[in-house]
Order: C-alpha cells, then sequence, then structure tokens
C-alpha cells in the first residue's frame, strides 16, 4: 500500500497538473462545480484537444485529416484501468476522466497551447452557472 507520500491524492504535489499552477487552479475550481458545469466542461476539453490534434496533423500533412489519424498521433501513456485504480475525484464521471487524461496525455508542447484557454472555459462555464 502506498504511504501518504506516495499516493497522488493524499499528496497533491504529485498528480500530474500541479506542475502547471493556472491549470492546478482550474482543476481546482473544476473539482467544486456541479456535475452539470463539470460534463459540459469535459466535452469541451475534449473538443479542444481533438481540435487542436487536427490542426496540427493538417500543418504537418496538408492532405486531408480524418479522425484516425488521431489514434496513433496521441500517445496514452495510462490505461483506463490505471485511471479508475485511483479514485480521484474526476474518475467519478467517466467523461470527464477521458477528458482530464486525454489532456494529460497530450504532447507537452500542445499541453502549454492549449491549457490557458481550458482554464478560461473552465471559469467562464463555472461563473456563468452562478
Amino acid at each position: 500500500m502506498n504511504s501518504p507520500k506516495e499516493d497522488p491524492e493524499l499528496n497533491p504535489a504529485n498528480r500530474w497538473y500541479d506542475s502547471d499552477p493556472v491549470l492546478q487552479r482550474a482543476l481546482g475550481q473544476l473539482h467544486q462545480a456541479t456535475d452539470k458545469q463539470q460534463a459540459q466542461v469535459a466535452l469541451n476539453i475534449i473538443k479542444i484537444v481533438v481540435e487542436h490534434q487536427l490542426e496540427d496533423q493538417s500543418l504537418e500533412n496538408p492532405s486531408l485529416v480524418s479522425i484516425e489519424d488521431l489514434d496513433s498521433a496521441l500517445p496514452y501513456r495510462r490505461s483506463w484501468d490505471g485511471h479508475r485504480q485511483h479514485r480521484r475525484w474526476y474518475d467519478i464521471h467517466e467523461t470527464l476522466s477521458s477528458a482530464i487524461q486525454l489532456l494529460g496525455d497530450c504532447p507537452e508542447d500542445l499541453q502549454v497551447k492549449i491549457i490557458p484557454s481550458i482554464a478560461k472555459m473552465i471559469e467562464k462555464t463555472i461563473q456563468s452557472g452562478r
């Protein structure tokens, strides 16, 4: 069994997204959001990641890019089962868990590009629901 220092949920400094203060703050806000807001954000995160992947693919190869091209373009570092075992706050909502996994599995240069817009989208979604 993991000690508290080894368990990412008990020691928040070990979470992959804590290395980016903007993303850390945004996901903290998302954690406090309603289920409806979390679902809306999850779908928007997926949309943003996929759109940027398609854009990057089309810049590299100007021929028609398809969704199938994304399967090999986006390396998945963790399995779904690996995610579910951690029982993180966002694992309860399958779509949100998938969205955060998709974001976490993006290449670092893509994360740097899209995290500011994702953080703004999360804030806007939460504020509009109040």
